[in-house]
């Protein structure tokens, strides 16, 4: 059991949702931040087209999860390009 799913917001969340970013987690594990962002972007286009969301708290643990599978490095690169993404 990854760490994330004892996260209070996780255990909360419907199983549907659970699944998917268990799926997505699992996905970008141990990739590149370059080769991650595709694989984020498309799975937030797949989340909106099943008219899935995420409440702010489970946004933050969406945000902690991608976070805590990248090296300081990537960390960098991503708080760099944050900015960028919102728009």
């Amino acid at each position: 059991m990854n760490s994330f799913q004892n996260h209070p917001a996780f255990q909360q969340m419907e199983e549907k949702k659970q699944k998917m970013i268990i799926m997505l987690a699992e996905s970008v594990q141990n990739k590149k931040l370059t080769e991650a962002l595709p694989m984020v972007m498309a799975w937030k286009e797949r989340m909106a087209q099943e008219n899935i969301s995420f409440t702010p708290e489970e946004n933050n643990l969406l945000t902690e999860i991608f976070l805590s599978q990248m090296t300081p490095a990537q960390r960098r690169q991503y708080e760099y390009m944050k900015p960028f993404m919102k728009q």
